[in-house]
This record gives structure tokens, sequence and C-alpha cells, in this order.
């Protein structure tokens, strides 16, 4: 039989108060115009930063708040290329980087992670496909079905 255990109100409390385990931060440029670092405070807000890169070779970046300065984190970048949206998600932890280069499909894993060159068909996403992966993302869930990635491993400081 499955018991049931009754927390003393005390620890009921602190689990209420529990705050996020990161705080993060984004930077985008649009119309090449540097936007800056500001705290990120919402979905909401990273749906309208994701909208909010039309033209071609606008991007964001949204990382754990001062990941700069610290040795463990993750970022999302998206970039418009003029013919959709590529998008990266990153996990660091020390001096090992893990970046995926998101795409559809299982040819996606396929088509490679190769920094300064653009994506493959593959990994060209349309607005609402880079939307989805990146609230994915930003609440923890991993990729949605029917995307794939390719992964690119950067070590050293």
């Amino acid at each position: 039989m499955l018991e049931t255990l009754a927390l003393p109100d005390t620890q009921l409390e602190l689990m209420l108060g529990v705050q996020p385990e990161e705080s993060l931060e984004w930077q985008a440029q649009r119309k090449r115009k540097y936007m800056g670092w500001h705290d990120l405070e919402s979905t909401d807000q990273l749906i309208a930063l994701a909208r909010s890169i039309t033209r071609k070779d606008d991007w964001f970046t949204v990382q754990t708040k001062d990941l700069h300065g610290q040795s463990r984190g993750r970022y999302a970048q998206a970039a418009n290329t003029g013919k959709g949206y590529l998008v990266e998600v990153a996990q660091t932890n020390g001096e090992t980087t893990h970046n995926w280069r998101i795409g559809l499909g299982s040819a996606a894993d396929d088509a490679g992670n190769k920094p300064k060159k653009g994506p493959k068909r593959s990994q060209v996403l349309s607005q609402a496909e880079a939307l989805e992966v990146l609230v994915s993302w930003l609440h923890g869930h991993g990729l949605p079905l029917g995307y794939g990635a390719a992964l690119k491993i950067y070590r050293g400081a």
C-alpha cells in the first residue's frame, strides 16, 4: 500500500519559496543595431524577442545570466538567415560546451554543425518551428518530437 508523508508547515513553506534554478539574460542585433544584455523575464518575452528578428542577419542569444563569468550554464541562439531561422542550443560545463544545431527530422542529425558555415536545408526552421524549439528549451523539456540536432563539442577556455 502506498503511504503518504505529511510535511511540517516549515518544510512546506520552504518548498513554496523555492526560486528558479537560474536567471537568464538576452542580447540581440536587429537592423544591424546591437541591443546589449537584458534580463529575460518570461516565456512571452522570449517569444516576442524571437518574433522581432525579422530581417536577414538579425539574431539573438539567451543564456544563463553571467555565463560569460561562470563555467556552467546553457544558452540558445537564433538567427534569421533570410530563408528561415537557424537555432542552436548549448550546455556549458567547465571547459566543455556541447552545442546542438537544430533542424527537422533525422536529416538534421546528419547535416553537421560547422562553425561559421550556414545551415543545411534541414536546419532551416520556420518562425513557428523556431519558437517551438526555443520555448521547449526555455522550460528544460528538450527537443520537441520531429526535430533533430547535430552536435559540435568545444573544449578549452
